[in-house]
């Protein structure tokens, strides 16, 4: 069955989010994948850290703290997207203030796609034989458009006012 609305997605720039039909089945499989991932937390920051700074070494500065505190630290920020799927407005609100804050640790707009592509493929490598194409995709799909959010946000606070 074809998506019909992404739980955070902005469509129309003019319509409020909580006017945007909810996509209520994507909502439910994107927590139950969110589920079995947060259920291994701490392997996921391990795989995702590892490997995005072999990817992308000159961002490790960015990344204070040891792993176990990263590892809270994504969990924290995954919890609270996956817990707002429901209340788009609310949902909306958190992932600005967060795209401000990374922009202040000095994430740039073109670190979001890589960034994006490590954490997908860290999650299939937590789910294992668990993981489906299908939710894969839809995580994609679900961080791609949080990334959007993050990165007009951190633009419109750098913007003169």
């Amino acid at each position: 069955m074809p998506v019909r609305r992404h739980p955070v997605a902005v469509s129309k720039p003019d319509a409020p989010l909580n006017m945007l039909p909810l996509d209520v089945d994507l909502v439910v499989r994107l927590k139950k994948t969110y589920a079995q991932v947060r259920a291994c937390d701490l392997q996921l920051a391990e795989v995702f850290y590892s490997r995005l700074f072999a990817a992308q070494p000159e961002l490790r500065p960015m990344f204070r703290g040891d792993i176990a505190a990263q590892a809270r630290k994504l969990t924290a920020a995954l919890d609270a997207v996956v817990h707002n799927f429901e209340r788009p407005v609310e949902n909306a609100a958190m992932v600005a203030e967060l795209g401000v804050r990374h922009a202040g640790y000095g994430v740039k707009p073109e670190h979001y796609e890589t960034v994006i592509d490590i954490l997908v493929e860290s999650m299939r490598v937590v789910l294992g034989p668990s993981s489906d194409a299908r939710s894969i995709d839809e995580w994609r799909m679900a961080l791609q458009l949080i990334a959007k959010q993050m990165i007009a946000a951190a633009g419109q606070a750098r913007a003169p006012r």
